[in-house]
């Protein structure tokens, strides 16, 4: 008998390809006229504990910022964006482009005062879970 390649039956067919994503073998047929349908689930959970928890943070950044404990160039300006933030991420369905001004605006204006920037690493550690990587 020829050596076959790998995957190859001598009928033409080379086997499974399979390009990105995750598979496990439940999901893999081979052979003629085979199909497999692959359902994907969204992890509601998952969204919600980061949503709950983005939204934690920045409720105590706020409240951290409210306080004026803080040496900040520029707080009261740090302040209302940390309530910008607070209030996108309060909306049904916070809008990713608001998210990320926020994010960005914050980052700066906290930088050098390591309680109130790891809030922020939190916080957009969670957004970024909350908007799927």
């Amino acid at each position: 008998m020829a050596n076959r390649g790998v995957g190859d039956n001598g009928l033409g067919n080379k086997g499974i390809i399979i390009s990105g994503g995750t598979v496990s073998d439940s999901a893999l047929v081979a052979g003629e006229n085979n199909r497999v349908t692959v359902q994907q689930r969204h992890d509601d959970a998952g969204t919600g504990q980061a949503l709950a928890r983005a939204r934690a943070d920045a409720a105590r950044l706020v409240e951290l910022l409210a306080s004026g404990g803080y040496d900040l160039p520029d707080a009261p300006t740090a302040h209302a964006a940390a309530l910008g933030l607070k209030d996108e991420l309060d909306e049904q369905e916070p809008d990713q482009s608001r998210l990320r001004k926020w994010l960005t605006r914050l980052r700066g204006l906290v930088a050098g005062v390591a309680p109130l920037a790891e809030l922020v690493v939190a916080v957009e550690e969670s957004v970024r879970m909350l908007l799927g990587g």
